[in-house]
C-alpha cells in the first residue's frame, strides 16, 4: 500500500474510532455481488488486502443470502446465453468465495423497511435489486449503521444512498486496488452537530434539571449586571452634578460677550 493511501486509511479509521465507537474491531465487512465479481475479474486477493487496509485488525466478511442467489442466477444466465467460460467463471467464483470465506446472513435476519428509520432514499431503494436492498437495510438500521458494517460495493446507486447515512464506511476497488473511502459529508456533518451539542450541554452529561439551574443562574447574573451598570451610571451623574452643576453630558454655556472694540466705529 502506497504511503499516501495508507495515511488516508489510518485517518479514516481513526475518525470512526473516535466518533463512532460501535465501529470497532473485530470489523464486520458486508460484501455485495458487484464487489466480489470485480475482485475476481481484477484478481484482487481480498484475504491479503483487507488485513493490510484495516491495519491488521481482526475482521469477518459477511454476505447476504440474496447476494448468493443473485450471483447464482447471473452465473446460470451467462451459461445459458453461451457466454465464454471466463465470464461465467467470474460469477461462479464470486459465489464460491461468498460460500467459503464469508458468514451468510439469512433473509430472516434482514431488517424490514418499516423498522428502518432512514426514509430519505425510500424511492431509490425500490429500484434496487433484492441483494442491494438487503444491504441497504442492514447498513442503515437505526439511522447511523447500528450494526457497524463496512460495506464493500461497486454499485454507484447503492453507494450514493449509503453515503447519505452517517457512519457507513465504504470499500471499493479502483484499478485493481482496494480502497477505503474517506468519511462522507453526512458522517462529518453528524459528528459536527454532536460536538456542538456537547459544548452546549457540558459534554452531554447534564440533566434537564441541571440545564434549568444553569439557565436560572445566567438569568440572575444578567439581572445583577444590569443593576450594577445602572448604579454606576447614577454615581457618575451625581459626581458630574457636584463638579459641574449638571448631568454627565452637561456643558457650561458661554456667556454673551460685548462686541470686539476693534471692529466698532469710533465715535465722533
Amino acid at each position: 500500500m502506497r504511503h499516501g493511501r495508507a495515511k488516508s486509511t489510518r485517518r479514516t479509521l481513526q475518525f470512526y474510532r473516535l466518533n463512532a465507537p460501535h465501529l470497532k474491531p473485530p470489523y464486520k465487512l458486508l460484501l455485495d455481488g458487484t464487489f466480489l465479481v470485480t475482485s475476481i475479474r481484477n484478481k484482487v486477493p481480498l484475504y491479503e488486502r483487507f488485513p493490510k487496509t484495516l491495519q491488521q485488525e481482526a475482521h469477518t466478511c459477511y454476505v447476504t443470502r440474496s447476494t448468493l442467489a443473485e450471483l447464482e442466477k447471473l452465473s446460470t444466465s451467462a451459461a445459458a446465453a453461451a457466454d465464454s467460460d471466463e465470464t461465467n467463471n467470474f460469477f461462479a467464483q464470486a459465489r464460491q468465495y461468498g460460500l467459503d470465506e464469508c458468514e451468510i446472513i439469512e433473509n430472516d435476519k434482514i431488517p424490514t423497511a418499516a423498522s428502518n428509520t432512514n426514509t430519505k432514499h425510500a424511492k431509490a431503494i425500490r429500484e434496487f435489486s433484492d441483494a442491494s436492498r438487503d444491504i441497504f437495510h442492514l447498513a442503515t438500521e437505526g439511522g447511523n449503521n447500528r450494526q457497524a458494517y463496512f460495506v464493500a460495493t461497486q454499485d454507484d446507486a447503492l453507494a450514493d444512498a449509503l453515503r447519505a447515512t452517517p457512519y457507513v464506511p465504504l470499500f471499493r476497488i479502483g484499478r485493481a486496488v482496494l480502497l477505503l473511502e474517506s468519511p462522507s459529508s453526512a458522517s462529518r456533518s453528524y459528528t459536527g452537530n454532536l460536538e456542538r451539542k456537547k459544548l452546549v450541554s457540558a459534554g452531554g452529561n447534564m440533566t434537564e434539571e441541571e440545564r434549568k439551574m444553569v439557565k436560572d443562574v445566567n438569568k440572575k447574573d444578567n439581572k445583577k449586571r444590569k443593576e450594577r451598570m445602572k448604579e454606576e451610571q447614577k454615581k457618575l451623574e451625581k459626581r458630574s452634578r457636584d463638579e459641574f452643576g449638571g448631568g454627565v453630558n452637561t456643558r457650561r454655556k458661554k456667556k454673551a460677550k460685548g462686541p470686539n472694540p476693534l471692529s466698532c466705529k469710533k465715535k465722533g
